[in-house]
């Protein structure tokens, strides 16, 4: 619990009023990229040398609407699912916590929002993982991980492109603010699902048949997420897939999905958490990307 205190003492000290926190531009940049150039979904594969500099400082425009998009509704899944939670019994130890937890995952939520809608005219729809029904145990695990993975996702993009000095000042600051948050938000999510999974562990009598379905389940929820970064409509919008030589930009989707070259890509994104589910023995294996 000093941890847990801890962590609510930091989100106090280091309260913001997320309205007055960003200076917000009419317009931004269209002559520099708003992500640094790996963060791509096209890098790394031939198509990305088919792109010329506009091409790909297009590209990088409204995949950072997809990404922020990504956020908006990650946000808005999690706050539904901690809101049900928070004062139920399993919880009562957290929910003073959980209550900054809502405080600055709303503003998150509406600074990404007012971004998408400010220099992209739109919020991307997405896929959200539901809960599976069956044990409650076993659906808050899997909605705790989806929240950490996706946390830690989002946390590696926020993370470089927050201190990239060449992109646009209020990318790299949202993504800045962003990082120092989750930070907080990611240890949280550890210690919850660390807690989660002992007592799954301990308590489930046929735990020899659930602990295979788990590890299933947590490398699905990390695929859905990877499959996430390559968005069709984003392509479309970037008016690129012509100019990478496929028929369209669902083509030009699956053919970067599957990319051999974009399978290390995947691992550098997601390879730090897979290895916090490998450590605690929720996953078999860290390499499955």
């Amino acid at each position: 619990m000093d941890a847990l205190q801890k962590l609510i003492t930091m989100s106090r000290e280091r309260h913001y009023n997320v309205y007055e926190r960003f200076d917000w531009p009419e317009q931004i940049s269209e002559d520099v990229l708003w992500c640094d150039e790996s963060l791509l979904t096209t890098y790394g594969t031939p198509y990305h040398e088919r792109l010329d500099e506009r091409q790909r400082i297009a590209l990088s425009k409204w995949e950072a609407i997809n990404f922020y998009s990504l956020n908006v509704h990650g946000i808005k899944d999690a706050l539904a699912f901690v809101c049900e939670k928070m004062y139920s019994p399993r919880y009562a130890a957290y929910w003073a916590y959980l209550h900054h937890f809502l405080d600055e995952e709303n503003a998150h939520m509406w600074f990404f929002a007012r971004f998408c809608n400010d220099y992209g005219g739109k919020i991307y729809t997405t896929l959200s993982l539901k809960a599976d029904g069956g044990r409650a145990q076993l659906n808050d695990l899997y909605m705790f991980a989806s929240t950490l993975i996706f946390e830690e996702f989002v946390d590696y993009y926020n993370h470089k492109v927050g201190n990239n000095p060449n992109v646009p000042p209020i990318v790299r600051e949202i993504n800045h603010q962003h990082h120092l948050d989750e930070s907080r938000h990611v240890k949280f999510g550890r210690d919850v699902i660390g807690d989660l999974f002992e007592e799954l562990r301990a308590t489930d009598p046929q735990w020899e048949i659930t602990q295979p379905e788990v590890d299933a389940k947590l490398q699905r929820i990390f695929l859905h997420f990877i499959g996430l970064m390559y968005n069709p409509i984003a392509y479309a919008d970037a008016d690129i897939h012509e100019a990478c030589g496929v028929r369209s930009a669902a083509a030009l989707r699956n053919a970067l999905r599957s990319a051999p070259a974009r399978r290390e890509h995947h691992r550098h994104w997601f390879r730090r958490t897979a290895r916090y589910f490998e450590s605690i023995g929720a996953i078999s294996t860290s390499e499955f990307f």
